[in-house]
């Protein structure tokens, strides 16, 4: 090559000269064409980073971050942090602006448009991050790595201030601040750690801020959100003015720690979001999903779980032994009457079963634990789990499910949110972490949905989620839904659309503080009062007669099993982790889990569980599985899997926070006043057990009796619990009805009246323009539409005003006086009448009756005894003829009889079933 001769090299150039004139050609042109930099203003830089975007930027509303020097800010460029208000589906764009490959444009039927999501019509506004190189003047000639660091939707982001590496913004939506959040850009590093971590922690990093360095987080939630916030940044601190009234605060930089000065009306709560260093297989996926669209991402997560798979087959599996105190027999019961625990035991598919197939079996894990007021009763089961393992599928004899059945007359529910899943589409992330309560039970993993935002807003609409009364993401129409009420109670089924629920999900965002309806008396913020939770599939049993929301009505023996469903979702074929939650015909939860599964042999075995509803808690890569929870005596929380092979969180990492989404239940009491706990004002626990009959089981009474006194009478008051009792509406036989009026039924049906045990005098009917009144939804009296309605609905009695209400065939209904509403005295309860005796009824959200009693000429002091118990809406037991006012309780005196002169309202006993529910229409508060 050195003695070649000269002439050989200039041949060989002239050669490509050609070549290289025409690419020199068409650079030239293509740089020609494009257009000219922007001018060195802050209108036309604002301009250029709403291209990049494709929204708009406000000149006001972008911050350059410190200069990294000329060398930089020329070749790789000066970093902006600014407030845009992105174009159309702006997830779908992938990181340099550009619309990401496979993600298709999807209707925004279902999307608010940025007028709602932002009262004052700006747009909702994201706060993103972006290179911009610049010339030596300091002119910006391009753009690039545009990141989006808060990505809430439905959140319109504010009052950008930054200082140093360290930049703070307000979160709002619906007229108030819902979070505040402080990031530290260049606060993920991680020295010292390992080489590995620290390069997975980079590549997040970048990933995720356009820096390897990464970003940490503290986020600041309220109680009650304030109307404005102003933002300020210290040396050290956020300093902030919350509301009109600037109430100020201050978050310290470095610790997280919140300081409002003694004074905190909004409850404000301030939150290091935890960061943690994903997986490779998690980081190929994320970087798949940012570079290639979500189609690359799922093709890399199937390679991922073949490849888990087959190393799993390689290593011996752990066995899911359980300690347990042996076959569960059932529970004592009197005669007549059904025992409900544990379930029946679950047909085997296969034949012939294993040992012990499909037969529960008490579990006793082997934390030290007490459950309160079930140890050491005999009239009381030993254990509130249950476990059995079947084989679903007579093809594939090898495929095993475990079930673990939850007793849930002794346990509760709550969600809890992950820090890092699911991605709030306003306000802060969740906090991941478990409570600090001493009847802590045990958790169970959730699936965590997509984590990259451009997969997730690929998928339609996000899944829902709401925690704490704060919803993270609104529930989404039609999806599996999870949901859990106030008191604990978890329902299952699709969440209702239409006109059902009108309230969803756009008034479920926190607003400025407000008076509740159900609490006139004090002032405060009014919550969503449920959290829940939507997975990616819906478990039906086509058939099943499953208690719904609101009713007691319990059959143990319907099962649809061959016409069992669960909706399809993508993966449905993969042979992964799985796991389920449904509930059963008798109130009951099952949890079942399998460490290689499709989603039909989940299906198969939730069918032959008994559950009626239920909802796919997700596959693999999702931690899964049951684990329970015990307090140690130096206040560590210890943890057990129950079984080994679940992928859920090991015991080490129970004290930390989770990054997606569980459930965690607790121990409930069943001995004190029926939830929620009724306090008289200044006499709190002056609730006692009734003397009259109770339904079984003894050990949890239904029906409880309190005195108190008001304008100067003894008021009486008995608690009927919810889900307790069937009322039936009857007839009394003074009732005068119009010739050729349908002849009402006067007592209730003959297989009840031996379970009847109470009796609620509701009055009779005056003889000219007699009240309303119709049994099992035939009307003998012809309604008026004025003053209260007592409605009984499916066995569940509902006090709503007189007029709009369709009576169904299984409806009972009398109109009576309303002598509250709104948590307010209406004039009707001060009317002065005769002195006699007198009630008064109420029922709570719960399902509670309450019913007040006492001698007086007015029907103010009944009324006045349930407002200050919570009742929003109370009704005068008299339906015109001012008859007396009675409650007749079986085993007491006077004695309960099979009908009345006048009408009543009879409460039929029932076994206590199980407390979950199925998710109807209804449900919604």
């Amino acid at each position: 090559m050195i003695g070649r001769p000269l002439s050989t090299w200039a041949d060989h150039l002239r050669g490509r000269l050609p070549i290289a004139l025409g690419v020199a050609v068409v650079g030239a042109a293509a740089r020609l064409s494009t257009p000219s930099p922007p001018a060195r203003t802050a209108d036309a830089i604002a301009g250029m980073l709403g291209e990049a975007i494709g929204g708009s930027v406000s000149p006001d509303d972008f911050v350059w971050e410190e200069r990294g020097g000329f060398l930089s800010d020329a070749l790789l460029g000066r970093r902006v942090l600014f407030l845009g208000v992105a174009g159309p589906r702006d997830a779908e764009r992938a990181p340099g602006g550009e619309r990401a490959p496979g993600a298709e444009r999807a209707p925004d039927t279902d999307r608010a448009p940025d007028a709602d999501r932002a009262p004052e019509r700006r747009g909702a506004a994201d706060l993103y991050r972006a290179r911009v190189r610049l010339t030596r003047s300091g002119r910006p000639v391009s753009l690039s790595g545009v990141r989006n660091l808060t990505e809430t939707p439905l959140g319109d982001d504010r009052n950008l201030v930054a200082r140093g590496r360290r930049v703070a913004v307000t979160t709002s939506a619906f007229g108030a601040v819902q979070g505040i959040t402080l990031l530290d850009l260049g606060g993920g590093a991680r020295p010292g750690a390992p080489l590995g971590e620290r390069l997975r922690a980079a590549v997040d990093g970048w990933l995720e801020t356009g820096s390897a360095d990464g970003a940490s987080r503290t986020e600041i939630s309220f109680d009650s959100p304030p109307a404005s916030a102003r933002l300020d940044l210290a040396d050290e601190a956020l300093v902030m003015a919350l509301g009109p009234e600037a109430v100020p605060a201050a978050l310290s930089a470095g610790t997280g720690e919140l300081d409002t000065g003694g004074s905190d009306p909004f409850g404000a709560r301030a939150h290091r979001v935890p960061r943690r260093v994903s997986s490779f297989a998690e980081l190929a996926g994320l970087s798949a999903g940012r570079l290639l669209g979500p189609g690359a991402a799922a093709a890399v997560e199937r390679l991922a779980l073949a490849a888990d798979s087959a190393a799993a087959g390689l290593r011996a599996g752990p066995d899911a032994a359980y300690l347990t105190h042996g076959p569960a027999s059932p529970e004592p019961a009197p005669p007549g009457w059904p025992s409900l625990w544990p379930p029946p035991p679950v047909q085997p598919a296969v034949d012939p079963p294993l040992p012990g197939e499909g037969a529960w079996v008490l579990v006793a894990p082997s934390l030290p634990r007490v459950l309160p007021g079930i140890e050491g009763d005999p009239q009381r089961p030993s254990s509130p789990f249950a476990a059995t393992t079947i084989r679903p599928d007579p093809q594939r004899r090898e495929v095993r499910v475990h079930l673990l059945a939850i007793d849930t007359r002794h346990v509760k529910f709550t969600l809890q949110a992950g820090f890092e899943a699911p991605r709030p589409t306003v306000g802060p992330h969740g906090t991941g972490t478990l409570p600090d309560a001493p009847a802590l039970r045990g958790a169970i993993g959730l699936g965590a949905g997509p984590r990259d935002p451009v997969a997730l807003h690929a998928e339609a609409e996000a899944l829902g989620m709401v925690v704490g009364g704060r919803p993270l993401v609104p529930p989404r129409d039609g999806a599996a839904t999870l949901g859990v009420d106030a008191a604990g109670r978890p329902y299952f089924g699709a969440w209702p659309s239409g006109a059902g629920v009108e309230r969803v999900p756009w008034v479920l965002w926190q607003r400025p503080a407000a008076a509740s309806p159900g609490e006139p008396r004090g002032e405060g913020p009014r919550r969503f009062p449920w959290s829940l939770w939507q997975g990616p599939s819906l478990f039906e049993a086509a058939g099943a007669a499953a208690p719904a929301a609101g009713d007691a009505t319990l059959s143990p023996g319907a099962r649809a099993a061959g016409d069992a469903t669960l909706s399809p979702s993508e993966g449905d074929d993969l042979v992964v982790e799985r796991a389920a939650l449904c509930a059963t015909d008798r109130g009951f939860v099952v949890h079942a889990w399998g460490s290689a599964l499709d989603a039909a042999a989940l299906r198969a075995a939730l069918a032959r569980a008994g559950c009626v509803a239920g909802v796919s808690l997700g596959r693999a890569p999702d931690p899964l599985g049951v684990a329970f929870l015990s307090a140690q005596p130096d206040g560590r929380l210890t943890a057990e899997r129950l079984s080994p092979a679940m992928s859920l969180a090991p015991p080490a990492h129970v004290a930390s926070a989770s990054p997606g989404p569980f459930l965690y239940f607790s121990s409930r009491s069943t001995d004190g006043p029926p939830p929620p706990d009724l306090s008289l004002p200044g006499e709190r626990g002056g609730w006692t057990v009734d003397g009259g009959a109770q339904p079984p089981p003894a050990w949890s009474p239904a029906v409880y009796a309190a005195d108190t006194v008001h304008l100067g009478a003894q008021v009486r008051v008995h608690a009927f619990a919810p889900d307790r009792f069937l009322f039936r509406l009857r007839a009394g036989s003074r009732e005068i009805s119009p010739r050729n009026a349908p002849k009402l039924a006067v007592e209730v049906p003959e297989g009840e009246r031996q379970q009847v045990l109470a009796a609620i005098g509701v009055g009779t009917g005056r003889r000219r323009g007699p009240r309303g009144l119709a049994v099992g939804g035939t009307v003998g009296l012809r309604f008026r539409g004025e003053g209260g309605l007592l409605l009984v609905r499916r066995g569940r009695v509902e006090i709503r005003p007189a007029g709009g209400v369709e009576l169904a065939p299984d409806m009972d209904a009398t109109e009576v006086p309303l002598t509250a509403d709104d948590g307010r005295l209406r004039p009707e309860a001060r009317e002065i009448g005769t002195m006699r005796r007198r009630g008064a009824a109420c029922a709570l959200d719960d399902g509670t009756l309450l019913v007040a009693t006492t001698t007086f000429d007015s029907d103010e002091a009944t009324t006045e005894a349930l407002l200050d118990l919570g009742c929003a809406r109370v009704v005068a037991l008299d339906r015109g003829a001012h008859r007396n006012a009675f409650v007749h309780r079986a085993s007491g005196d006077p004695a309960l009889q099979q009908g009345y002169e006048e009408t009543a309202l009879f409460a039929v006993g029932l076994a206590m079933p199980g407390r979950a529910r199925r998710l109807t229409v209804d449900a919604p508060p």
